[in-house]
């Protein structure tokens, strides 16, 4: 019986997981790579605020970019199935929309289409009527020109309800929540953060490529530098191979290493004055 819930379990999940295998393949994994590469190559420190907050003004705007297009593009792709016909999602949103009109404000939001089921039917929140009152909401005594507000009673049953779900839904939860890297900015002011900008901009203009940061070609002059990387994904996963073309990654290397140098020089300074 247990082995036929996890089956059950995994088979109702098969399309989360298979759009999971499609991030990561698409580009999840050659940003993971690209970052361990700098933690083995080019003096990355994973451990030190200043330098996960370098990475952001470097590349968040770049992985926002990535995370649009695979957006953009899951959201053309057809889906098989009988109740689907290879429409992809962009499709079925829209039809819905036509047909049923748009939800501004979904009270449903972010509750397991299980939940649902279970909670609330295909026909949305269940009614409660009061003491009273007919099905169809209104006292017996009012007339259609007036209605009145919900009653306590009322509000009563739907926090009991988001209770139940959350109750029912802890199981689900099996890990404790995951810190979150600290990334602070190592200057003291906004002006001397402005500074570091400009200087970095110019050293992008001239091109300069610091020394003993793995991207100057004498660096390199018994082997070629690598177009892959190993990662290994969760604690128990296999090594995985990703490519990472150098046209398109030691450019990123580069621009890493100007700036962590311009950085370290600029702070040097400034704990020197």
């Amino acid at each position: 019986m247990q082995n036929l819930k996890i089956w059950w379990r995994s088979t109702r999940n098969t399309r989360i997981e298979r759009l999971w295998v499609e991030v990561g393949t698409q580009f999840a994994r050659r940003w993971r790579a690209f970052f361990t590469r700098l933690g083995r190559l080019h003096r990355l420190d994973r451990k030190n605020p200043a330098h996960l907050w370098l990475l952001h003004c470097l590349f968040l705007d770049s992985i926002n970019d990535d995370c649009k297009e695979f957006q953009t593009e899951w959201n053309l792709h057809p889906i098989s199935g009988r109740t689907t016909s290879n429409q992809s999602p962009a499709d079925i949103r829209f039809l819905g929309q036509t047909t049923e009109g748009v939800y501004k404000n979904d009270p449903l939001d972010g509750i397991h289409p299980d939940a649902i089921n279970r909670y609330y039917g295909v026909m949305g929140p269940r009614q409660h009527q009061g003491p009273n009152r007919t099905g169809a909401g209104h006292a017996q005594d009012d007339d259609d020109s007036g209605s009145e507000g919900e009653g306590p009673e009322v509000a009563d049953v739907e926090a009991d309800i988001e209770n139940r779900i959350g109750s029912d839904q802890a199981h689900n939860i099996r890990h404790v929540p995951i810190k979150v890297a600290r990334h602070q900015s190592p200057f003291d002011n906004a002006e001397q953060e402005a500074a570091f900008m400009d200087f970095l901009q110019d050293i992008f203009e001239e091109g300069d490529v610091p020394e003993d940061y793995g991207v100057r070609d004498e660096e390199w002059d018994e082997e070629n530098y690598p177009e892959t990387e190993i990662i290994r994904p969760g604690t128990r996963g296999k090594e995985i191979v990703v490519v990472l073309p150098r046209s398109e990654w030691f450019p990123r290397a580069m621009r890493w290493a100007q700036a962590l140098d311009a950085m370290n020089r600029i702070l040097t300074q400034l704990e020197g004055a």
